[in-house]
């Protein structure tokens, strides 16, 4: 796990920077350049019925774990995704990854059924999972682009629609949340590259913050606080 370990930085603005973001990593010196063509991202994230992984990212502890199921593309139901432990040690972040080779019905089921397929493809390494009882809290969507400016990979993130899942007895993309419309950007590197990360994000120009869709999805007002760039 440690060599897959990485700094990771993120960046938030209004959605409507998008132009003046792009423009200016057109004519960043490191020549950035698309990576993969932009896709559909969606995820289901669990949490506790206390909201444990909701109040300890509020809180501020340094050392955080987030559990999802992602996959790609529009489809809401018969997907194949990723069961993925994201874990956040200040500034430094790594991901536990469990392929779920079985089709997954999501919208429609319900929490515990949809719970309880999950659980049926836990190894030993995710007992925890189980034992903590983790429940789908959060259902978001989002559209992703790629970029590489050498050592640094970099995302954008945009069109954000979040469901709260908390109150529902079924799975459903009706009612989305009043997500506030945002652009995340990430720039990621290995431990080894973080001078050049640090270059990097000091051209763009948007402020460095704790910035989590999760938290976005579950308590807006507590998000982060959007920078504004010249449109």
């Amino acid at each position: 796990m440690e060599r897959d370990t990485r700094y990771e930085v993120k960046m938030v603005s209004q959605a409507a920077g998008y132009p003046r973001l792009r423009m200016l990593m057109r004519l960043d010196p490191t020549a950035i350049r698309e990576l993969y063509p932009p896709r559909t991202v969606q995820s289901v994230y669990f949490d506790t019925w206390r909201n444990r992984a909701l109040e300890e990212n509020l809180a501020g502890i340094s050392h955080r774990e987030k559990v999802r199921f992602r996959w790609y593309g529009d489809a809401n139901t018969g997907v194949r995704g990723t069961l993925e432990r994201k874990v956040r040690e200040n500034m430094l972040g790594w991901k536990d990854l469990l392929p779920i080779e079985d089709e997954v019905a999501v919208e429609g089921a319900t929490r515990r059924d949809f719970a309880r397929t999950i659980h049926s493809h836990l190894t030993d390494r995710w007992a925890d999972v189980r034992a903590d009882g983790l429940l789908p809290a959060q259902w978001i969507r989002y559209e992703r682009e790629y970029y590489t400016a050498g050592a640094v990979r970099v995302t954008i993130d945009r069109k954000l629609t979040t469901w709260d899942q908390r109150l529902r007895r079924k799975l459903s993309t009706k009612c989305p949340a009043r997500t506030p419309d945002v652009m995340i950007v990430e720039a990621k590197c290995a431990k080894g590259d973080y001078d050049a990360l640090q270059e990097l994000i000091e051209r763009f120009p948007m402020r460095v913050d704790r910035c989590s869709k999760f938290v976005y999805a579950s308590s807006p007002g507590e998000g982060a606080h959007a920078s504004v760039l010249p449109v």
